[in-house]
């Protein structure tokens, strides 16, 4: 008797549980089968809206259409419509120059401009074994006019677009010479050239030495870390840092990733909080400089730049110097490659720095707030090192870290409060930057 309820009581839960089974399945898959409709009503109704649109133009237009454009910027209105302010179209040929600068290999005259107040494009810097380099071009001249186009009507991007090309053609431009006050035209043949992205230096006298990144490409990590060893191999060492990362806003966030995986030591570097939950992105392994560092920053420094700076404070390996950052603390994913060359890319998630914090709309704030005047600013990059408040500053910053340290015994001793904030006026917006050409 008992045998007989005991098998009864396990069919029954056994249809129980496969009636349960059919009803969540139900359940999951109506509101599945709910949420594909939908999303299909949504895409019929965004594809015959478009349709209609490209009737109607198509019909009556008076003007011819370049269907490659049309494309692009079809593309590119899809982007701009989801409300992602970080989002990117790259048309096929933006692709291949946004790839040429992570890899270092860009095909252009080889000199980085900036809008000046004056509106004209100032040169800044000269790579070596460029077109430019070979016309004798240098930093502080400015181009005028390029072809017949004045610069002064030119955004930076399109400045940048102008410069930049397929490696044989050439372009025209006009230069001015400061030096001597003269103007005169010049041809370059655009070609590959090698972009370097850290520059460093010791002042003459200083036990500091001096690095200033300018974006995060693919080779920036051994660059860095290059510079450093060159420093640390010298007949005097250098026994602190000052790093500049004011107007870095370029390159990937993987790149300054393993850059931040050169100077710190063990730890999580940053996580991303998105769709899936907060992920960690990159930890850091026991290999370091064991350099004290104060990173100069400004309202130019975003992305990358910014989680550079905030993990050397996080880290304790030194104290930030300058102004607040830009405030670019969200994740765009990897350009994804369509089909035609084009690529896309849009926000995947939240940066969170090693600590765990967000600097996404605040930015990253100084320890040593140091501002420059609108004047100074106006004529940034004419400053020296002697001229240069913020520099100024970053080395005191740098001494007296080292001091802390050799008082304390520990390189692991020194606190970010260790240096007093300065005060000093607003800071204006800095000149705006046009990309490798």
């Amino acid at each position: 008797m008992n045998k007989k309820i005991t098998v009864n009581l396990a069919v029954a839960i056994a249809i129980l549980a496969m009636t349960v089974t059919f009803a969540v399945t139900m359940l999951l898959s109506m509101r599945m089968f709910d949420a594909t409709v939908a999303g299909v009503r949504d895409k019929e109704t965004m594809y015959n809206k478009l349709a209609e649109v490209d009737r109607s133009v198509r019909a009556n237009y008076y003007g011819e259409i370049n269907e490659d454009t049309l494309n692009d910027m079809l593309a590119a209105g899809y982007l701009a419509g989801i409300g992602d302010s970080n989002a990117t179209y790259y048309t096929a040929r933006q692709y291949t120059e946004y790839r040429g600068v992570q890899t270092g290999e860009v095909i252009g005259i080889g000199a980085d401009v900036v809008k000046d107040s004056g509106g004209y494009a100032r040169i800044v810097r000269v790579y070596a074994g460029s077109p430019a380099a070979d016309a004798a071009l240098a930093a502080n001249m400015f181009i005028t006019k390029i072809g017949e186009s004045d610069v002064r009507s030119l955004s930076a991007s399109q400045i940048s677009t102008l410069l930049q090309g397929e490696a044989g053609t050439s372009v025209a431009i006009t230069v001015l010479d400061t030096a001597t006050g003269t103007e005169a035209p010049i041809e370059l043949q655009r070609r590959q050239y090698e972009r370097t992205t850290v520059f460093s230096q010791v002042p003459e006298g200083s036990a500091t030495g001096y690095i200033q990144i300018t974006s995060f490409a693919d080779s920036t990590a051994d660059e860095l870390e290059a510079a450093v060893e060159t420093m640390l191999a010298a007949e005097t060492p250098v026994t602190a840092l000052v790093i500049d990362l004011r107007n870095n806003a370029a390159g990937t966030l993987e790149n300054a990733m393993a850059a931040i995986d050169r100077v710190v030591g063990v730890g999580a570097i940053a996580s991303s909080q998105g769709r899936e939950g907060t992920q960690v992105l990159a930890t850091s392994d026991n290999q370091e400089i064991s350099l004290p560092v104060a990173v100069v920053v400004n309202s130019g420094t975003s992305y990358g730049a910014e989680l550079f700076a905030a993990s050397i404070r996080d880290f304790g390996k030194g104290v930030i110097v300058g102004t607040a950052t830009a405030g670019h603390g969200t994740i765009q994913c990897e350009p994804i490659t369509l089909s035609d060359g084009s690529a896309i890319s849009y926000t995947v998630g939240q940066l969170l720095t090693g600590a765990g914090e967000s600097f996404d709309g605040t930015g990253v704030l100084p320890d040593v707030e140091t501002t420059l005047t609108a004047e100074q600013e106006a004529n940034f990059y004419s400053l020296t090192m002697d001229s240069d408040p913020q520099l100024q500053r970053a080395f005191e910053a740098a001494a007296q870290l080292l001091a802390n340290q050799e008082t304390a015994g520990s390189a692991d001793s020194t606190p970010a409060e260790s240096v007093p904030a300065e005060s000093t006026p607003a800071e204006s917006v800095p000149a705006e930057s046009v990309p490798a050409a």
